[in-house]
């Protein structure tokens, strides 16, 4: 702050100077990488969140819209992932049996009228 109260501004040459001298920083290539890397890492990051819930590109993509606050946003969201229809608790689409209580998902899905995830079967291919 002290390099431009001390730029007379009246002097066209000085202002052209200092203007050039922010341009310059502003342009600065080593700036640009690390903006980029630190970009491409939340976004990387915010992908890996996402895995978790099984929505990777929505999380790739809040990763690289807004960085930390993206993976927030992404913890937060409701998972995509089928659930157990005995422990409730996600499984990875494909299972046969379910990886927390070893349920045969298929078997419980069909169960009866009344499973509560009946239509999960049909919905989410348990097999």
């Amino acid at each position: 702050m002290s390099a431009l109260s001390a730029l007379d501004r009246d002097d066209l040459d000085a202002v052209q100077t200092m203007l050039n001298a922010c341009i310059d920083a502003l342009l600065e290539p080593s700036l640009w990488y690390w903006a980029l890397g630190l970009t491409l890492g939340c976004a990387l990051i915010g992908a890996l969140l996402g895995m978790a819930k099984g929505r990777w590109m929505w999380g790739f993509l809040w990763g690289l819209a807004l960085g930390p606050i993206g993976w927030i946003v992404v913890m937060l969201s409701a998972s995509k992932l089928p659930l157990c229809p005995e422990c409730a608790k996600p499984n990875p689409p494909g299972l046969k049996r379910c990886r927390h209580c070893g349920t045969d998902l298929a078997l419980a899905a069909s169960r009866s009228s009344r499973s509560r995830l009946r239509d999960a079967n049909q919905s989410r291919n348990w097999k």
